[in-house]
């Protein structure tokens, strides 16, 4: 007879959070084999670019995973349940450090998932210039992102991510990821149980290092350009 023995975890909340974390820094790892590009007519190129939305888009969902675990632990889904993470955690916290650029991110991650297509004049390349926005063009923009998007530049105005897709490129991401790492380790320092950041070693580089150390590398790794 097979005898029933108490399990040693006596619950799960079943959020992917650190799950993220060795993906993300496979994707990392990938993006810096290459060195910084060239500005090219399409933007960073597909490498660049494919690698740093990818990325992008992980970072936010990872904050997104321990926002929901949150919601759950403080019981108070209901109440809010509609409304932008941004938003959830400038209500959950009044100190929160980060709350504009934490817009900026997510303002970020819904061009690229959403593709909020430029069309942009590149026949004096390699100086460009807008012929149509997105929303001239006919998109759903998110209802910040008049505020939060210089037209002239094409990018947002505090951390001056790029808005248009085929742009975005390595210095979005470590600007993303320190946006979102503070405001992990800011929950995280708040209340463990409520964000438990723990299992946040990663295998990079043939080495196990922490994985908000991986901004370290973007920062000196990665580049700026003008446009």
């Amino acid at each position: 007879m097979q005898l029933m023995t108490t399990p040693t975890i006596p619950d799960v909340i079943t959020i992917v959070g650190s799950s993220y974390f060795q993906p993300i820094t496979d994707l990392v790892e990938r993006l810096l084999k290459r060195p910084y590009p060239q500005l090219g007519l399409a933007g960073a190129g597909d490498w660049e670019n494919g690698y740093s939305v990818a990325i992008t888009v992980l970072l936010v969902a990872v904050l997104e995973s321990f926002t929901s675990r949150l919601r759950f632990v403080r019981k108070d889904e209901t109440k809010i349940s509609n409304k932008p993470i941004a938003e959830v955690l400038n209500i959950y916290f009044n100190d929160l450090p980060n709350p504009e650029e934490l817009i900026e991110v997510f303002l970020l991650r819904n061009i690229v998932i959403h593709n909020h297509v430029w069309h942009i004049d590149t026949s004096t390349f390699p100086e460009t210039s807008t012929l149509l926005t997105p929303g001239q063009i006919g998109f759903q923009t998110n209802k910040n992102y008049d505020s939060y998007v210089n037209i002239e530049t094409k990018r947002t105005r505090i951390l001056g991510l790029h808005a248009s897709p085929t742009s975005v490129d390595r210095t979005d991401v470590a600007k993303a990821f320190e946006v979102v790492w503070c405001t992990l380790w800011f929950m995280h320092t708040k209340n463990y149980q409520h964000t438990p950041l723990a299992g946040r070693t990663v295998h990079f580089r043939g080495n196990f290092i922490q994985f908000e150390k991986l901004v370290e590398f973007l920062r000196v790794e990665g580049g700026e350009r003008d446009s």
